[in-house]
């Protein structure tokens, strides 16, 4: 019978796995989402992050990465890297982090409504009054957020598994 070695992964260890999965889960959930209102019409679209974008579906990868390198490490898996596994995730887990908040920065913007400057005029057009029949909104989704949480949850579980290591920085944890 195989033998287990769970207890070999710390409580820290599975946290940067937890974050893992929520990323993975999150990847599917919408990342950004439009949304148009002319007349009464309504449309709606959103992506996931496998279709959001180079920095949405990277850090997804990279957080994957982190808890499969904690994974492969606290099963005795011999891959020989510079530096200690929590070094390594979190490097991994920040680079998420930063491509996470930039792809949110870079999301394109489409906020809108008949107070917008450029839609003002929409309103004057002779007896019509449009006020709120053109209306155009969008945004970051619950896919983001949650990718986002799971980034920064597993850098600080990274960054307290390093300071808990303390002057073996240079060795594993």
């Amino acid at each position: 019978m195989a033998e287990s070695h769970a207890g070999a992964v710390r409580t820290l260890d599975w946290v940067v796995i937890g974050a893992a999965l929520l990323a993975y889960v999150s990847s599917f959930l919408p990342w950004y989402s439009a949304s148009i209102s002319i007349l009464g019409i309504d449309r709606s679209a959103d992506v996931d992050a496998w279709n959001a974008g180079f920095g949405a579906w990277f850090s997804v990868l990279l957080l994957v990465a982190a808890g499969g390198w904690v994974l492969v490490s606290a099963f005795g898996g011999r891959l020989t890297l510079p530096g200690s596994r929590s070094l390594i995730t979190l490097g991994l887990s920040a680079l998420a982090v930063v491509t996470i908040a930039l792809r949110w920065a870079t999301f394109p913007d489409a906020t809108g409504g008949a107070d917008a400057p450029k839609l003002d005029r929409l309103g004057e057009l002779g007896d019509f009054d449009l006020g709120s029949a053109f209306g155009v909104s969008s945004g970051a989704g619950a896919g983001l957020y949650l990718g986002l949480i799971a980034a920064s949850t597993a850098v600080v579980a990274s960054v307290l598994t390093l300071r808990s290591a303390g002057s073996n920085i240079g060795h594993s944890p």
